[in-house]
């Protein structure tokens, strides 16, 4: 008898626990206007990174094209040699100057959410380049 009395209060218990929690999961957010502008704008520097980042992958992409064509035709070790330098100094120059230009966007973008009231965080997306692979960081919405 004593034990079918502890195992009812136990469920009993587990029951009013599992309520609760429901309830207050259930607690519903309202969006603001400020925060609602906040995640437009988000959305509207990540399309502005995403579309210097397609613009630098093409600019790259020629150059790599221009490269392998001059690299080929070239005749000694030396020309080739001096094709491959310059060719990783242009490159890794653009992937640097997109990626100081994406990290102020992103920067101005967190200061923007974060006076609205919008926690964001910078993710790291892999950006593939003809021969290589740079990380660019646009932003992720985390909560409001």
């Amino acid at each position: 008898m004593f034990k079918k009395s502890l195992i009812a209060a136990f469920v009993a218990i587990m029951v009013v626990m599992m309520i609760s929690t429901s309830a207050f999961a259930a607690e519903k957010t309202t969006m603001s206007p400020e925060i609602a502008q906040a995640l437009t704008e988000i959305e509207t520097v990540n399309a502005a990174i995403y579309s210097e980042i397609a613009k630098a992958q093409e600019e790259a992409q020629e150059m790599y094209n221009q490269y392998r064509s001059d690299y080929y035709a070239a005749d000694d070790a030396e020309t080739k040699a001096a094709l491959t330098a310059k060719y990783d100094e242009e490159v890794t120059a653009l992937i640097h100057e997109l990626d100081m230009k994406t990290r102020e966007m992103t920067r101005l973008g967190v200061e923007d959410a974060t006076a609205a009231g919008v926690t964001v965080e910078i993710e790291w997306v892999p950006v593939q380049f003809p021969d290589r692979v740079a990380l660019i960081d646009p932003m992720k919405v985390i909560d409001w």
